[in-house]
């Protein structure tokens, strides 16, 4: 059967582009709350002591993470930050609350690594013009989000980023897969999507038409049985042979 040509590449980003690692989010709850406590107390601000000040985030972020579980729709963890400091009566001009949404996520940037070769096969891609899009699910603003894909030196191959902390639908919901497609002007059938979660990327790729391409975490595993990928890649960089396939086929999933 004649294969397909993919105009378009979109990208989950934990796990699959970037890679954190050791994750453990008590300590890096931990790190930011003590971080950003410093800096607030250098800006000589009335704040209570570093234990209300951090349940009073701890106690929020659980509130607004169970409400988002419920919902199925995502929340930004800026506004949650903001809330709070405006509960505790800490005044931060708007200017200086970027630095502070940027001091809570600095933790997970800092054990983030990015798969050896995946820069030179991004500018592969684009040299070829293919058009590629991020798409994620994440409570993390996007202010610090494209601050870390900077530092990675990643962010200039993206000009479409759809996080779900702006558009609050979550994969596999089809609306935040549809948003991206509509920014890159392409249609689901010319387009392949890339992820490490069955269900979310997966299987809400392939509602709205997308061809799939799984990237486990670990050990390659069987593909299950429903929501099957088209492809399994067990490195990011082997997506160009994926690409390569495509072109002269369109057969059942195959393991690269």
């Amino acid at each position: 059967m004649a294969g397909i040509m993919v105009e378009a590449i979109l990208f989950d980003l934990a796990n699959t582009l970037l890679y954190f690692n050791d994750f453990d989010a008590r300590k890096f709850f931990l790190e930011g709350a003590a971080d950003t406590y410093g800096y607030l107390r250098q800006q000589d601000l009335e704040i209570p002591a570093f234990k209300i000040y951090a349940l009073a985030h701890m106690r929020a972020f659980r509130r607004r993470y169970i409400w988002s579980s419920v919902r199925r729709r995502d929340f930004d963890a800026m506004d949650v930050m903001v809330g709070v400091l405006r509960k505790l009566a800490i005044d931060v001009p708007a200017r200086n609350q970027h630095i502070l949404a940027w001091m809570w996520y600095r933790p997970v940037a800092q054990r983030a690594s990015v798969e050896p070769g995946t820069h030179a096969m991004l500018e592969s891609f684009r040299q070829r013009g293919i058009k590629m899009a991020i798409v994620s699910n994440t409570c993390a603003p996007a202010c610090c989000l494209d601050r870390h894909l900077e530092r990675e030196k990643l962010l200039e191959f993206f000009p479409t980023r759809v996080y779900s902390s702006h558009t609050f639908y979550r994969k596999p919901h089809p609306e935040i897969f549809r948003t991206a497609l509509e920014e890159l002007g392409v249609r689901p059938q010319q387009a392949l999507f890339v992820g490490d979660l069955i269900r979310a990327d997966i299987k809400g790729a392939r509602r709205v038409g997308m061809k799939t391409v799984w990237k486990p975490v670990g050990p390659t595993r069987k593909p299950p049985r429903r929501n099957r990928p088209d492809h399994i890649i067990r490195k990011i960089t082997d997506l160009p042979s994926v690409l390569t396939e495509l072109l002269f086929t369109n057969n059942a999933p195959q393991a690269i």
